[in-house]
């Protein structure tokens, strides 16, 4: 794969663009474990793969550091942050707690049957994505149907909210999909939910909801069994979840 930074034709874009560029392309390989938790991030060697200097580089680092993506230890540099179980239990908190009253709030709101096709079009861009065994596409199109929920409602500034939350357990996912197959399970849980929102049965569809949210409890137990080193508790963190 060619990981060089694709300027586009802009030989003589700003530093601070490029800065722009590179964070976004490291945030990325961070959310997507392509950087795996507590992996080192050298800025010499960031910025020969990349194919840029070292100042964006490290100007990128600097505000992953904000971010809380990437920790910089003394005598040990830069590395990958590692995962937060209190985090990650927190933002699934949130996340089921927002998305079942938007269920409820859009079963509530009425409309036309047309108005699940946008959610219809995840899942087909879900399976597509399943069957090619692409890890971006798959993470998009659960995204997606996620995001398209909250669009429907009526209320697509709750969606950052959402965001954030799901970046806290982003790499959990991007771990699971090829170590445990779990993208399967999560299409089918996004089937369960749209054919209960058509049905117009809220229950079933805020209980779906709630289940599909906290599956990801279980995922990551998993990863922790099988990946201790990953999680900031260390070898004990799959009992401590």
């Amino acid at each position: 794969m060619n990981t060089r930074i694709p300027l586009n034709g802009l030989g003589h874009s700003t530093s601070a663009l490029l800065a722009e560029q590179v964070h976004a392309r490291l945030r990325a390989d961070i959310l997507l474990a392509r950087l795996r938790p507590g992996e080192p991030m050298s800025e010499n060697q960031l910025a020969q793969r990349l194919g840029v200097s070292r100042t964006p580089v490290r100007e990128a680092i600097q505000r992953l550091v904000r971010e809380g993506l990437v920790n910089v230890w003394p005598q040990r540099g830069s590395l990958v942050s590692l995962m937060s179980l209190q985090r990650i239990q927190d933002a699934l908190f949130v996340r089921e707690a927002v998305e079942c009253q938007a269920v409820r709030h859009l079963l509530a709101k009425g409309g036309n049957a047309t108005r699940w096709q946008p959610l219809q079009d995840c899942l087909l861009r879900h399976e597509e994505a399943l069957q090619s065994k692409g890890l971006e596409a798959t993470l998009l199109a659960d995204q997606d149907f996620h995001r398209g929920l909250l669009a429907l409602c009526g209320m697509p500034g709750v969606w950052p909210v959402v965001a954030r939350a799901r970046d806290l357990h982003q790499r959990v996912r991007a771990i699971a999909v090829p170590e445990l197959q779990s993208g399967r399970k999560a299409l089918n849980d996004h089937r369960a939910i749209l054919s209960a929102l058509q049905a117009g049965d809220v229950e079933a569809a805020v209980r779906c909801t709630s289940e599909h949210v906290q599956h990801n409890n279980v995922l990551t137990r998993r990863i922790a069994a099988l990946h201790p080193d990953y999680f900031d508790g260390g070898p004990d963190a799959s009992q401590r979840f």
